[in-house]
This record gives structure tokens, sequence and C-alpha cells, in this order.
């Protein structure tokens, strides 16, 4: 939709021929000899050497540390803002354990997904399990508020409202293939099968607990709402 954006999940100037591909296979992601990258899956080494400086719009999804070089003017005396999307800490939560562990096989030949022990005797059971779903909680870290000005949005709105925002922003491409194809990268969930939905008690536990230990949940709670929240 975009020009000069460039991020992992794909750059705009070949975005055009990469959406086209996803549609003639239904959203099915191609990687390259086996690699885990693809052109909607964009090795960082790749973006390193490519460079930014021509990008208006940056994405990534690797440890917050990634961002210290754009820090406080030091990208060629350019003042960047940065948005993270925030979402509901459950939610998240259970998003993360649906994620399957690449090469790890359970019962019946399928991937391993993590579950929350409900019935744990202890919290300290209830928070291991917990803790065994964190995945790439490291993308962000308080450090990051001194370096830029960090604004917020709701991660349900990014396809929507967010990006109604952003083209006020940024510049629009000359052509663009429609409609596009999500690439899923996570499996759909069963919120049936998901115990924490009908124990209210544990969810509070565990929702108190992510937020007293997660900076990134920290930082949503307090900037969701606020006048640092972008509006959507």
């Amino acid at each position: 939709k975009f020009d000069h954006v460039c991020g992992h999940k794909g750059y705009s100037y070949d975005a055009y021929n990469d959406n086209e591909k996803a549609k003639a296979r239904n959203g099915a992601v191609v990687l390259s000899g086996g690699s885990v990258w693809s052109r909607s899956r964009v090795n960082p080494r790749i973006m390193s050497d490519i460079g930014y400086e021509n990008c208006d719009y940056i994405s990534n999804e690797l440890d917050w540390s990634f961002w210290k070089q754009f820090g406080n003017g030091k990208f060629h005396g350019v003042n960047m803002e940065l948005h993270v999307p925030c979402r509901d800490r459950i939610e998240h939560l259970m998003s993360m354990c649906n994620y399957e562990e690449h090469g790890k096989v359970g019962e019946k030949g399928l991937p391993t997904k993590h579950k929350i022990a409900c019935d744990a005797k202890t919290d300290e059971e209830l928070f291991n399990s917990v803790k065994k779903c964190f995945l790439y909680l490291n993308r962000y870290d308080h450090s990051l508020l001194e370096l830029f000005d960090v604004k917020c949005f709701s991660f349900h709105n990014q396809f929507t409202n967010y990006i109604d925002h952003m083209s006020t922003i940024l510049s629009h491409r000359r052509f663009e293939s429609t409609p596009y194809v999500k690439r899923e990268t996570n499996d759909v969930r069963n919120k049936e099968e998901e115990c924490i939905w009908y124990n209210p008690e544990v969810r509070e536990k565990v929702d108190k607990f992510l937020l007293d230990t997660i900076p990134y949940y920290q930082f949503c709670d307090s900037c969701m709402g606020s006048e640092n929240e972008i509006a959507t």
C-alpha cells in the first residue's frame, strides 16, 4: 500500500509481485532453498546489507537492541518515532502458547504446543507453565523510552485504523496488488481447549503476573488510553 516501507515481512519495492504470488498459492509462504526466509520473511542480515537509507517506515521483530542504531537521531540525524502494537495480555499469552515449537513433535506426530497448568497446586507451578509459553518478549525494553518518542496502538486495528493513520503520513505506491493476502505464521487457535477462559481466578493471577514481570505489558498498560496512544 505504501512506498519506502522496509521490514521483516517484506519491502514495498517488491510487494506487488510478492502478493500476487501469495494469491496464487492461497497465502502459503514459499521458502527459499529449504531456508526459513522468503520475500515475505526477510533475513535480518539481508535487511542490514540493503540498509535503511531509503526507508520511511521500518518494521522488525528482533531484540529491542536492534533499534538502538536509530535512537536519538543517530541515523543521519533523523529523529524517529517508535510505534509499538499492544494487545490483550491473556490473548497474547495464549497465542504464544499456540505457537508450535519447530523441530519438536508430541503426541500423534503433531508439533508440540504448551498449555497453561490451570490445575496447578501452587502459584509457582502455574507461573512456570506460563513462562514456558513466552516467545520474543525481548522485543521491547524500557530503555527504548530514552531513545525514541514511543507511541502505542491497538494490535487488533493494525490493518484497519492504524493503516488509515499511516495513510496521512506515508506516500502511496503507484500500483497496489489487491486484495492483500495475509501470510499466517501461527495456527488457528481453538479457544475451547484453553482452560484459562473457564478459570477466572487463574486468569486473574496470570494477568497480574504478566503485568508485574514483563516490561512490554507494563508499557502497553501505561500507554494505551494516554496521549501517546495513536488514536485507532
